[in-house]
C-alpha cells in the first residue's frame, strides 16, 4: 500500500492510499463524522480497504485538521459539498477507475455520504454507518414540549442575532453534544490531536436540529447499506434504522451489529465484523 498526501484547489486536505499490484483501482471516498478529522478513526477503515484493492480516500471537511477555511464552521450542505469536491479531484487520479466511485462515511459522515450520492451518477455504491435519519429528534428527542420549544426559541434568536450584528457564540465542541460517550471521546482526543481542540459556533446544533438526511436517502437510486450499532446511545439504532427505510434504492440492505455501542465500531471484534460485510458489499457492487 502506498500512502500521499494532497491538496484540491479549494484548499481540502486528502490522503491517498493505493492498493498494491493494481494500475486501476476502485474508489473508496471516506468521509468523518461531527467534527472529526481524518487522522481518527478512519485510518483502520481506510487501510482495509486499500489492503482489498481499493483506492482510499480520506479527507478533512473545509475548517477542520488540514483542509482550509473558517475554523469549526460546520453546515452539512456546505460538507456535502467537499465530498462532491473530492469525488470530482478523485475522478482526475491517474490511478483510479473514475467509473467505479464509491462513498462510506460514519456518523454525521454517514448521513452526508446520502446527501452527496442523492441524484448523483458518479456515485455508484454507498456504505452509511452510525447515521440518523433526522436531526430534530437526535437534538431534541429527550426533552419535553414545553424545553424542546424554549430551545428553539433560543436557537432562533442567536441565529437573528448573528444575522443582525455579525457575532455568534463560539463554544467548546463538548458544549454542543448531548451525550456521554461522545464527550469522553472529544475530551480524551483533543489531547493526543491539537487539531481538534478548537471551537464552533453553537448554531451547530441548530444546523444538527434542521438537518433532515432521510430526506436525501429518498433520492438515492445507488446501492446503500446501511450499518446501525445496536446499543448505540448516540445515534440510536431506531434512527438509523428509519434512515434505510428512507432509502430509494431498491438495491440496499441494512447490517444491525448487536450489542455495539457507537464508539466500539472502530476498533476490535465490532471492527472486524463490520468490515468485512462491507467490503463484502464494495466487491459486490462497485
Amino acid at each position: 500500500m502506498q500512502l500521499s498526501t494532497h491538496k484540491t484547489d479549494g484548499g481540502i486536505a486528502l490522503t491517498v492510499r493505493l492498493p498494491d499490484g493494481i494500475a486501476k483501482a476502485p474508489v473508496i471516498i471516506l468521509c468523518h463524522g461531527f467534527c472529526g478529522i481524518q487522522e481518527i478513526l478512519l485510518p483502520a477503515f481506510a487501510e482495509a480497504f486499500a489492503n482489498a484493492g481499493y483506492v482510499a480516500v480520506t479527507f478533512d471537511y473545509r475548517g477542520f485538521g488540514a483542509s482550509d477555511g473558517e475554523r469549526g464552521r460546520l453546515v452539512p450542505a456546505m460538507q456535502i459539498d467537499d465530498i462532491l469536491a473530492v469525488t470530482q479531484w478523485v475522478k482526475a487520479l491517474p490511478e483510479a477507475d473514475s467509473s467505479r466511485i464509491g462513498l462510506w462515511g460514519t456518523s454525521f459522515g454517514g448521513c452526508h455520504v446520502l446527501g452527496a450520492a442523492a441524484n448523483n451518477p458518479d456515485i455508484k455504491c454507498v456504505v452509511s454507518q452510525l447515521a440518523f435519519a433526522d436531526g430534530e429528534e437526535i437534538v431534541t428527542g429527550k426533552m419535553s414540549a414545553d424545553e424542546k420549544q424554549a430551545f428553539i426559541a433560543t436557537l432562533s434568536k442567536m441565529a437573528e442575532k448573528k444575522q443582525a450584528s455579525g457575532k455568534e457564540m463560539l463554544v467548546a465542541i463538548t458544549r454542543v453534544l448531548n451525550d456521554e460517550e461522545s464527550k469522553a471521546f472529544f475530551e480524551h482526543n483533543k489531547v493526543l490531536y491539537p487539531a481538534m481542540d478548537i471551537k464552533i459556533p453553537f448554531l451547530t446544533v441548530r444546523e444538527t436540529l434542521q438537518y433532515k438526511p432521510q430526506d436525501n436517502a429518498a433520492r438515492v437510486d445507488c446501492p446503500v447499506l446501511v450499518v446501525v450499532a445496536g446499543a448505540d446511545t448516540v445515534n440510536p439504532p431506531e434512527q438509523g434504522i428509519a434512515l434505510y427505510d428512507a432509502v430509494a434504492s431498491t438495491q440496499k440492505a441494512l447490517h444491525v451489529e448487536p450489542g455495539a455501542k457507537h464508539y466500539d465500531m472502530y476498533a476490535g471484534p465490532h471492527f472486524d465484523s463490520i468490515i468485512a460485510h462491507q467490503i463484502a458489499w464494495f466487491n459486490e457492487r462497485l
